[in-house]
């Protein structure tokens, strides 16, 4: 008899319980308590946290805002005229630097062939003035040539002369030339296509200068498209974490922004 009221009894208080669970407002005791609960929300902009309970014991957000677009034509600009300005208008500072030191070195590689090949050109009109006795004083560049494969001025002439090209003829007293010693002669042949041959590469290297300034540009045209390509491609996030501090009823939230 006494298990019997034992067992209704236990009955009797879990149906009261089941009751009171049931009933708004009332104690949920049979109801299994989440240790935390986490929601994950995607938008298409960004979106700012608001709490959901309180109180909180936490919070942090982290936002990337997106970057600001780059304009190909002020790229090209800054390129086209100092090598490097555009790639690093883009951010890209080591390509900015090559560029640039490109520049510098060809440059210095212009007027070092420029300075060389006048000295060796002075050189030799001073070597062949000393030792042919050639005035080069307003005379034409052939010239120079001529008096480094031919003795004298007669020997010019007579050669000339035979190939019937009468028009190539010298004066002999305004273009007099006559060599002490044939190998001085050579001598200054060789100075003069040192010279020449110098003075022809600092063209080569001028249009190298402006083969490194339309590279540039191009090359930062094509750096500024691939630049927002990616930043259309990017997402930025904001991402917010809150917990509520709440023994009974304790919470972490996560809020994810999203942008597509």
């Amino acid at each position: 008899m006494k298990t019997i009221s034992t067992i209704f009894i236990v009955t009797l208080l879990g149906l009261i319980n089941y009751a009171n669970a049931a009933e708004p407002g009332g104690q949920q005791y049979l109801e299994p308590t989440p240790l935390a609960k986490v929601r994950f929300e995607f938008t298409g902009d960004y979106q700012r946290h608001t709490s959901l309970k309180q109180p909180e014991v936490f919070e942090a957000i982290t936002e990337n805002s997106s970057k600001p677009y780059k304009e190909r034509s002020t790229a090209f600009f800054r390129s086209l005229l100092i090598p490097g300005a555009g790639e690093y208008y883009l951010g890209k500072h080591t390509l900015a630097k090559a560029f640039f030191f490109t520049e510098i070195s060809l440059w210095f590689s212009y007027f070092a062939f420029r300075e060389y090949g006048k000295w060796q050109r002075n050189d030799a009109l001073a070597f062949a003035a000393t030792h042919s006795g050639a005035k080069f004083k307003g005379k034409p560049s052939q010239f120079f040539i001529d008096i480094g494969n031919y003795p004298d001025v007669y020997q010019y002439n007579a050669a000339k002369q035979r190939m019937f090209q009468f028009e190539k003829v010298y004066n002999d007293e305004d273009y007099f030339w006559s060599w002490d010693l044939d190998a001085n002669r050579r001598q200054f042949d060789k100075m003069r296509i040192s010279g020449d041959q110098a003075l022809n590469k600092s063209v080569f290297v001028l249009g190298g200068i402006f083969a490194n300034h339309l590279l540039s540009a191009i090359h930062s045209v094509w750096q500024t498209h691939r630049y927002n390509q990616k930043l259309e491609q990017a997402t930025g996030a904001e991402i917010g974490f809150h917990i509520r501090n709440d023994f009974f009823n304790p919470e972490f939230s996560i809020t994810l922004a999203k942008r597509f």
